[in-house]
């Protein structure tokens, strides 16, 4: 995206809290050798989600429709990294919007969107067991509401934004036919990136998740940010008045003892003067 010269956007609270949650996992399953993600014969594949994953009746079960979602193979870390920058550069726009709990909850929904569209395409074809991870589903959702919000911002400078959106939409639309139409899969779910990015989309055209109480408290103190600003500067302004004054009847005062003497000063004009030299 293009931004007034080489600097980043400021990070918000809720994409914050997710990148490192996304980072904390992704290091657990590098030490763990990847059993967070990957089928071992130790068992594994704990925080994966696949239909027989979700359908077991121990351990996370069905909570693996979550736990799938800040989920990456330790082996593929540019995966990791590509939805991570999709998640700080877009997630920042939509929350500017969104606020911190309407963030949250477009991350979790576009990835169970995510899910149910992937789930959808593999009954049809026949892999509903192959184990599902990763944040792009969610991170869809975030790419296609800052498409909506901001789409003639621009990426690396040159493409608008909606343009990028709907060329990666498009890829994963045609990917997502041409597996219906041969049965063959390139090992990326690209139906679970059109499940996010169509919550994406529906979530910014029907005003879905926005926190209309944190923009209401963010007015709020906004408003007490200006009332305490313009406080402050009548009171400085009336205290440069005050001082003004004090020096222009000093000035007249300093000038009457120069024509006429000390002693032709009044016993106000005297306490005025003993005033100013004890301030002094």
């Amino acid at each position: 995206m293009s931004y007034d010269g080489p600097r980043f956007p400021s990070l918000t609270p809720a994409i914050k809290q997710l990148l490192l949650l996304n980072a904390a996992v992704f290091a657990a399953n590098a030490l763990l050798l990847g059993r967070l993600s990957t089928p071992t014969a130790e068992g594994g594949c704990w925080l994966a989600f696949s239909l027989p994953l979700a359908l077991e009746g121990f351990g996370l079960g069905a909570l693996r429709v979550l736990t799938y979602q800040f989920t990456h193979s330790f082996a593929d870390p540019w995966h990791f990294l590509g939805n991570m920058l999709v998640l700080y550069f877009m997630g920042t726009i939509a929350e500017q919007r969104l606020g911190y709990r309407g963030t949250l909850k477009l991350y979790v929904l576009g990835g169970l969107f995510g899910a149910a569209a992937h789930l959808a395409l593999a009954l049809t074809q026949g892999y509903a067991d192959v184990p599902l991870i990763g944040a792009s589903g969610a991170c869809y959702a975030f790419l296609v509401y800052a498409a909506c919000r901001a789409p003639h911002a621009l990426v690396f400078q040159v493409v608008p934004l909606w343009l990028v959106a709907a060329l990666l939409v498009f890829i994963g639309a045609y990917s997502t036919f041409v597996e219906l139409a041969t049965g063959y899969g390139s090992g990326v779910s690209h139906s679970a990136h059109l499940g996010g990015a169509a919550l994406g989309f529906l979530s910014f055209r029907k005003q879905w998740f926005i926190d209309w109480a944190d923009h209401a408290g963010a007015a709020r103190k906004g408003l007490f940010a200006s009332l305490r600003d313009g406080l402050r500067r009548r009171h400085s302004q009336a205290r440069a008045r005050a001082a003004a004054r004090t020096e222009h009847r000093l000035d007249e005062l300093l000038a009457k003892v120069k024509e006429q003497g000390l002693g032709a000063l009044s016993r106000d004009e005297r306490r005025f003067l003993e005033q100013v030299s004890r301030q002094q």
